[in-house]
């Protein structure tokens, strides 16, 4: 059986499929054309005959991680003002890493790790980005929460918080990204969510009765 000769557009995403691990790995400058060409499986020649060079390349990996982000940040959604809107945040956040490979943006965090363990430049342009489009949300709802009563401890930095929730669901994520989770977490699946958002909505300082009331109405203990 012959194998199907692909389209001219799906070949040039499937090299910027290819072209965002090597970038997110190398960076623009560490990452060489043979290495992109080779994990896209074509030869170089073609790999010019559809980007004239590799900034062409790169700019065309940008455009597909901006795109994908929009598409995050429109599933998940921006957090409602008020405490049960921080705390549904928190929910989707968690729900989404339990997924695996099967969550929606599991392919663009990986890639992120990956980054992290390189260069850091794809890691550096994605926190950015990402924190750009979801700060303003986040200032309301702890403003919010804040204001309801339901958050009373001291109130980080809504910077901080932002990234230490993203850091608690990419680990999350990447333990799951396997045939066998990595991390040995104690519980079903129903229990880790439980424990993650209590966690984390400790260390924002929720008011614990509004953690629990918000959890035993959407994880009934057993």
């Amino acid at each position: 059986m012959t194998s199907r000769r692909l389209s001219s557009a799906d070949r040039r995403a499937s090299i910027i499929l290819a072209a965002r691990q090597v970038f997110a790995r190398y960076g623009l400058a560490g990452a060489r054309t043979q290495q992109i060409a080779q994990a896209a499986g074509v030869s170089e020649a073609l790999l010019f005959r559809h980007f004239p060079s590799k900034t062409h390349i790169y700019r065309a990996v940008l455009r597909s991680v901006i795109e994908d982000q929009n598409q995050n940040f429109r599933r998940i959604g921006s957090a409602e003002a008020s405490t049960e809107g921080l705390l549904d945040v928190i929910h989707r956040l968690i729900t989404q890493a339990m997924r695996g490979n099967d969550a929606f943006n599991a392919e663009g965090m990986r890639m992120v790790v990956g980054s992290l363990a390189g260069d850091g430049g794809y890691a550096r342009l994605i926190y950015r980005r990402a924190l750009r489009l979801s700060l303003d949300g986040l200032k309301k709802a702890i403003a919010a929460a804040q204001d309801d009563g339901g958050l009373i401890g001291t109130p980080l930095s809504p910077v901080n918080a932002a990234a230490f929730l993203e850091h608690v669901g990419t680990m999350m994520m990447m333990a799951r990204c396997h045939e066998q989770t990595v991390v040995p977490y104690a519980g079903d699946e129903s229990q880790i969510i439980r424990d993650a958002v209590l966690f984390c909505g400790r260390g924002l300082g929720i008011d614990e009765r509004r953690i629990t009331a918000y959890l035993d109405d959407r994880h009934p203990r057993t």
